[in-house]
């Protein structure tokens, strides 16, 4: 029986470790992502683009073209 519970207790910790790694990589990616957006939009000021900004906000195909433009 001490196997079996032991076997139980192993599983559970498994499971949490990988829940809490999934939320921490979910929490990176979006930092990321924010960062990565926010530089975006720093340069399309700088290039005084700025009409290009809310298109960005909601358009992810013109967002990813910038970001390849800009090399980010």
């Amino acid at each position: 029986m001490g196997g079996k519970v032991l076997e139980l207790e192993s599983e559970r910790l498994k499971a949490e470790g990988k829940a809490i790694g999934q939320a921490r990589g979910e929490a990176i990616g979006q930092i990321q992502g924010e960062v990565r957006l926010g530089s975006l939009i720093t340069r399309l000021i700088q290039d005084q683009r700025t009409e290009e900004i809310p298109i960005v906000s909601t358009d992810s195909k013109r967002r990813e073209q910038l970001y390849k433009e800009y090399g980010l």
